[in-house]
C-alpha cells in the first residue's frame, strides 16, 4: 500500500525578534504611537522610548489594568486614532501583558469614525473603508502568545451578561513581535505564574486539538516541557533571571503552535471563572488541565501517546502528575463530571466554538 503524504498548512508572518536587551534595538525612525501598560515598565524603560522616539512619538496612551473591554478599546482608539489619521502609515508599538496586546490589535485598524467600534468588533468584520497601521508587540509577561497570533480578546460588558469577543481579522498579526525576557523581571511572582501557566494550557490545548500537525505538536511539546520544569524553579527563586528566558521562550513556542490550532475546551471552561469568580486568566485554564488530560487520552490513542512524552517520568500516568504539580503551585484542579450539573455544562462547553476544536468533541472543529 502506498504510503499516505501529508499535507500540512502554516502561515505566520510576525517577525519574531528575540533576546534580552532587545527592547533596546527597537527601530523607532518612523512615525508612532505608543500603549502601554503603566504598571508593567520601568522608569528607565519608559524614559528610553520617549527620548528614543522624539519627535517621532505622535500619540501615548496608558492602559491601566483590568480586563481588556470594548470600552477600554475605544478610548485607546478615541485617544490616538487623530495622530495616526495626520501621519498615514503610523506604527502601533504595544508594550505590556495580553490584554494590553490585544487592545493594541484593536487599535490598529483604524475606521472612519469611533462610533463604528463597538459593531465592528461585536461582529468581528471590518467596514469597506478603514486603515491598518503597522503594529509591534513587545510583551512584558511570559504567557499569552498574542503576540504571534492574529487573534484579540475583548470583553463586551455592556451586554448582559457579558461577552467574550474575539477579534480575529485576517491580516491581524503583527508585523513584528520583539520579545525582551528582560521585560518580565518587573513581573510579580503571582502573575508570573498565571502567565506561565497560560503558556502551559496553551500548550497542551495546541495537543489535543482537531487542528494540531505535526509542528504545533513539536512546539507545544517542547513549551509544556520548559514550563514543567522552570516555574516552580521560578517560584522558588523568585528573582532568578534564567527561568524568566525559559519560560518567555516557551510561551513563544505555545503561542505560534496556538496561532495554527486555536485554544480549545479548557479554554472554553475557563471564561466563566475569569468573569464571575475574578481568578486570572492562566489560573483559570489550569484547573481544567487534569480533567481534559484524561478526556483527551480517552478520545484519541495519538494524543494519549503524545501527551505520555510531556513528563519525564512514565511511572505514573500525565494527569495525575499534573494534578500534583499544580497543587505543588497552589493550584486546585476542578472537575465537572462528579455532579449532574458539571457534566451538562462540560456537555455545552464541547460545543462551543472553542470547544469544538478539543479532540473529543463530537462536533466539527471551528
Amino acid at each position: 500500500m502506498a504510503a499516505q503524504t501529508l499535507h500540512l498548512g502554516w502561515y505566520n508572518p510576525v517577525r519574531i525578534r528575540w533576546g534580552s536587551g532587545v527592547l533596546r534595538t527597537l527601530p523607532l525612525q518612523q512615525a508612532s504611537v505608543v500603549v502601554a501598560d503603566r504598571a508593567a515598565l520601568s522608569q528607565s524603560d519608559v524614559s528610553f522610548l520617549r527620548d528614543t522616539l522624539g519627535a517621532h512619538g505622535a500619540g501615548w496612551a496608558w492602559y491601566e489594568g483590568g480586563l481588556a473591554t470594548v470600552e477600554k478599546a475605544r478610548q485607546l482608539c478615541q485617544a490616538l486614532w487623530p495622530a495616526m489619521q495626520r501621519q498615514p502609515g503610523t506604527t502601533v508599538i504595544a508594550l505590556g501583558g495580553g490584554s494590553t496586546l490585544d487592545l493594541a490589535k484593536a487599535v490598529r485598524y483604524r475606521l472612519a469614525d469611533v462610533a463604528l467600534c463597538a459593531r465592528t468588533w461585536r461582529n468581528n468584520q471590518l467596514p469597506e473603508v478603514y486603515e491598518r497601521h503597522p503594529l509591534w508587540l513587545l510583551p512584558t509577561t511570559a504567557g499569552t502568545g498574542s503576540e504571534v497570533t492574529r487573534w484579540a480578546t475583548l470583553w463586551d460588558t455592556d451586554a448582559q451578561p457579558a461577552v467574550k469577543l474575539s477579534w480575529s481579522p485576517l491580516d491581524g498579526f503583527a508585523e513584528c513581535a520583539m520579545v525582551d525576557p528582560d521585560l518580565t523581571l518587573s513581573c510579580p511572582l503571582p502573575q508570573s505564574r498565571d502567565c506561565a501557566l497560560d503558556t502551559l494550557a496553551h500548550a497542551l490545548e495546541s495537543l489535543w486539538n482537531k487542528k494540531s500537525n505535526p509542528m504545533t505538536e513539536a512546539l507545544g511539546l517542547e513549551a509544556a516541557r520548559i514550563v514543567i520544569a522552570q516555574l516552580p524553579l521560578l517560584l522558588q527563586m523568585q528573582d532568578a533571571h534564567a527561568p524568566r528566558i525559559a519560560l518567555a521562550r516557551a510561551s513563544v513556542l505555545a503561542g505560534l503552535a496556538m496561532s495554527q490550532t486555536q485554544t480549545a475546551l479548557a479554554h472554553a471552561l475557563s471564561y466563566d471563572l475569569t468573569l464571575h469568580e475574578n481568578m486570572p486568566h492562566g489560573h483559570a485554564c489550569a484547573v481544567w488541565l487534569p480533567m481534559v488530560w484524561e478526556l483527551a487520552q480517552e478520545a484519541s490513542s495519538a494524543c494519549a501517546a503524545l501527551l505520555g512524552r510531556v513528563f519525564q517520568d512514565t511511572s505514573a500516568p500525565g494527569a495525575r502528575q499534573l494534578h500534583q504539580w499544580l497543587i505543588g503551585l497552589g493550584v486546585s484542579p476542578r472537575d465537572l463530571r462528579t455532579t449532574l450539573d458539571g457534566r451538562e455544562r462540560l456537555s455545552l462547553e464541547l460545543g462551543s466554538a472553542r470547544g469544538r476544536n478539543f479532540i473529543g468533541s463530537p462536533t466539527t472543529a471551528g
